[in-house]
């Protein structure tokens, strides 16, 4: 599958606020919930990438609320998710792994040249607004309203620049992959 057909498919523009800062930074991301899960099973699981390898094992090492994931379809969460000594250590190998590789795509993707600045009403709105919600809805909720303050120019602008990107890379997405990434997941199953 060729990267924009990917992208089209399984992806989506996502703004998320910069913590401490009225700043919202867009990001390519998969849709929630993902469009790989079937019957709770993930189907490219020997090729899913270093984000969702770490799903939910990053969450447990650092202490995360699992609720918002709770009865969406994910076994792994639905089932437990205790970890043991080897098995943290290894994720948090991982997630040295995954912060490094959103580093590289941040700057590939030039992010932070996209960012939008919410004023101090729009906040206090989107604020108010979550005070009323619980945390199983709050984070899609939070990353709905985010959204809904950009406007239209903004998001055609992001998401052409984003999509030309992606396309630059000319990257094929296997269905299935006998070499590193095999061997990385092999601890996960």
């Amino acid at each position: 599958m060729e990267a924009g057909e990917f992208f089209e498919n399984y992806c989506e523009i996502m703004w998320n606020r910069i913590p401490g800062t009225s700043l919202l930074i867009p990001s390519v991301g998969l849709v929630f919930p993902c469009g790989f899960l079937e019957n709770g099973k993930c189907t490219v699981y020997d090729v899913r990438p270093i984000h969702c390898r770490l799903f939910p094992e990053a969450l447990v090492t650092d202490n995360g609320n699992l609720d918002i994931y709770r009865n969406c379809g994910y076994q792994c969460i639905d089932t437990g998710t205790a970890l043991d000594a080897n098995r943290k250590a290894y994720t948090h190998r991982l997630k040295d792994i995954d912060r490094h590789e959103l580093k590289v795509t941040a700057s590939y993707f030039d992010n932070f040249s996209y960012c939008v600045e919410l004023s101090p009403e729009e906040l206090g709105r989107i604020g108010n607004f979550l005070s009323g919600i619980g945390n199983m809805e709050m984070a899609a909720k939070k990353r709905e309203l985010y959204t809904e303050t950009i406007d239209k120019k903004t998001m055609e602008a992001v998401e052409s620049v984003f999509r030309k990107k992606l396309c630059k890379l000319n990257t094929k997405f296997p269905k299935g992959d006998a070499g590193y990434l095999s061997v990385i997941s092999k601890p996960f199953r």
